[in-house]
């Protein structure tokens, strides 16, 4: 019996020789990459000698090549890049982008390039094939260590808004089969905290998480449709319900993507950080996307007076609110007067099919023209299949009509045809100098670097679901810092001045509350972020109260800097942002009163003075007051359950 251990031992021992291993290290040196191409091509990572993802399979099956064509052995060839990105808007004015590289070259004109950063690791596969490409499947493996816990944004199916709870669960209590979004976010067993997303998506579907054994997840990818139609309500126009008159896919072709064999695949991305709190800096996503390829200084970030959420409804106004020339009227004054950029005209400004028939309450020309005179832009609501009908002559249209960008929504789905009307509306959009806000849309895979007129991206349960919902809980607010937004800018849409406790919440499509306080939905300003952020409250209720109005009035939506103070997920969030010589710190607590305490160091050593804003007397109002403060201090606060602060600090006036 020894004897067969000793063998089985040695046998052990041999293979590991034997298997050709290949390690990429960070620049930093705390984050490996191991590439096994013994069998196959596997890979792990570690940080600090600490597993986060253990041993993983990546292969592509096409028309060209299958799976086995990664049991080759490669060449293998190393580089290292060091350099400087400055996004045009975003949490930070630069990026540092350091990481090395390897190269696998396998027959075929096939390569997979993987990268270590710092803060995470990628991988891709790039092709140099002539003709055409189809893609079957794609082996995209994610072995978690064991008792992680997983923050499992759950769907039924590939059609969904991509508006997930992100509930955590143990990885091994997940069922087989489960399907998730992308970005899913996990912790493990020594408190690192990682995100599985992607980047530089084009011509191919969006990625998806299947769970396939105890501990593993998969990338499961749409195929790319054959057949698609208008769901039947829609086609007959029995309803002007837009989620009703959806594109969907009736039928598909075997392959996931199709395109030229000469091409290179999106980015894999693991961002891993040491804690809650180091999570939240993370730019993976941007990073690994591809450059502009146009002039994009005509755009502006900003905020948006939105007309949906509240119903169109006006208090105490001379007219009758409603979509009409009057109720636009007023909210264009009141951005004009408040210094905001924008006012949004949502669905039911024209016939949802087609955008020449006006609704005969709105001079829509009248509307524009008065916005322009004003120096506030329009944005207008439009579902991607009405303009998909007539593309070109539609934008056209819009910019003919002199508006500043489009909300387009209902996309609902990411399969390859999706993906690339996507970009093609971002680049003929750039064209025209048209801002855009994408609805019902999958999560940002770094096209707002690519086209920075992508301000804004839903892809998140947000605020619209306290009219008809009860997931918009506050622990899913302080969630979505730590995964959602960390690839990119999220339109949740802040602003409710209406607050009720969680236990007497109730859903309301015309009277819609919130179960965070006016200090926490301020907070969302500085914490959230987005190249342009919506005002979703009605602009009456803003006027009533004077602190919320200065703040939303003068707050910035890009930033300079941005330094994460206070951090556990579902539980506490602080983070400083700066905007030129003006710092904001924004902190929100879930349901749980939270004493933070953080060092003001980020501050030059000179005197500053700092308007603070927190509840009032009651959890309905704010109060301000004015403080005095200096780098070499720690500021200490508590912050009520569901309730939230702002600093804004300025150098003080001597």
């Amino acid at each position: 019996m020894k004897h067969t251990f000793v063998i089985i031992a040695f046998l052990l021992i041999t293979k590991t020789i034997s298997a050709q291993v290949h390690q990429l290290s960070s620049p930093n040196k705390r984050l490996v990459v191991s590439i096994n191409v013994d069998n196959g091509l596997h890979y792990s990572v570690q940080k600090d000698g600490i597993t986060i993802i253990q041993n993983s399979m990546i292969a592509l099956k096409t028309n060209k090549f299958t799976e086995s064509l990664f049991n080759n052995k490669p060449t293998v060839s190393y580089t290292n890049s060091k350099g400087e990105i400055n996004p045009l808007w975003g949490i930070t004015s630069s990026i540092a982008d350091e990481y090395s590289q390897i190269t696998l070259a396998y027959p075929e004109n096939v390569s997979v390039q993987l990268r270590a950063y710092n803060d995470g690791a990628a991988w891709r596969f790039i092709t140099e094939i002539d003709g055409e490409l189809l893609v079957f499947d794609e082996l995209a493996e994610f072995e978690l260590p064991e008792e992680s816990v997983v923050y499992f944004p759950e769907t039924e199916s590939f059609l969904t808004p991509f508006e997930p709870n992100y509930l955590p669960n143990d990885v091994s209590k997940i069922d087989n089969d489960k399907l998730a979004h992308t970005p899913m976010m996990y912790t493990t067993p020594q408190k690192h905290v990682v995100v599985i997303s992607e980047s530089n998506l084009f011509e191919y579907p969006g990625m998806f998480l299947k769970k396939t054994s105890k501990q593993s997840f998969s990338g499961a990818f749409p195929k790319f449709p054959k057949k698609e139609k208008q769901e039947i309500l829609g086609r007959l126009r029995l309803v002007k319900w837009p989620q009703l008159s959806r594109m969907v896919v009736k039928s598909t072709e075997d392959y996931i993507a199709k395109s030229d064999g000469k091409r290179d695949f999106p980015w894999r991305v693991i961002m891993i950080a040491d804690s809650d709190v180091e999570i939240l800096n993370n730019t993976l996503v941007y990073q690994l996307a591809n450059e502009p390829n146009m002039d994009y200084s005509w755009v502006k970030p900003g905020k948006v007076v939105w007309d949906w959420y509240h119903n169109w409804n006006l208090q105490n106004v001379p007219f009758e609110p409603g979509i009409n020339t009057q109720t636009y009227k007023y909210k264009i004054d009141f951005a004009a007067k408040n210094g905001i950029e924008y006012v949004n005209i949502d669905d039911g400004w024209s016939k949802l099919w087609d955008f020449k028939k006006i609704n005969s309450k709105l001079d829509i020309e009248e509307v524009i023209k008065y916005a322009n005179e004003k120096g506030v832009g329009i944005f207008l609501w439009a579902m991607w299949n009405t303009i998909d009908k007539d593309f070109t002559t539609n934008l056209d249209k819009f910019q003919q009509m002199g508006i500043a960008g489009l909300k387009v929504d209902f996309f609902d789905r990411t399969d390859q045809r999706m993906v690339d009307f996507i970009n093609r509306l971002a680049e003929e959009c750039a064209k025209r100098k048209l801002l855009l806000n994408l609805h019902g849309m999958y999560k940002p895979t770094g096209i707002d670097r690519t086209y920075p007129n992508v301000v804004n991206i839903e892809a998140v349960l947000g605020l619209e679901y306290n009219k008809f919902s009860d997931k918009c809980t506050p622990e899913h607010n302080l969630t979505i810092p730590f995964v959602r937004n960390i690839v990119g800018p999220m339109d949740y849409t802040p602003g409710s001045m209406r607050y009720t406790k969680p236990e007497v919440f109730e859903k309301s499509w015309d009277n819609p509350h919130t179960m965070s306080t006016r200090a926490q939905q301020l907070a969302m300003y500085v914490i959230y972020h987005g190249g342009v952020q919506m005002l979703a409250d009605s602009p009456t209720f803003y006027e009533e109260d004077d602190i919320a109005l200065n703040f939303l009035s003068q707050v910035p939506v890009t930033w300079d800097e941005s330094i994460p103070l206070v951090g556990k997920i579902g539980e506490v969030i602080v983070i400083a942002r700066r905007h030129g010589h003006k710092w904001y710190v924004g902190g929100m607590a879930g349901t749980s009163e939270q004493s933070i305490e953080f060092p003001l160091s980020f501050l030059e050593n000179q005197k500053y003075k700092a308007s603070l804003i927190t509840n009032g007397k009651n959890a309905s109002d704010l109060k301000t007051e004015t403080l005095e403060l200096d780098g070499n201090q720690n500021f200490e606060h508590t912050i009520p359950a569901l309730g939230g602060f702002v600093l804004a600090i300025e150098k003080k006036i001597e």
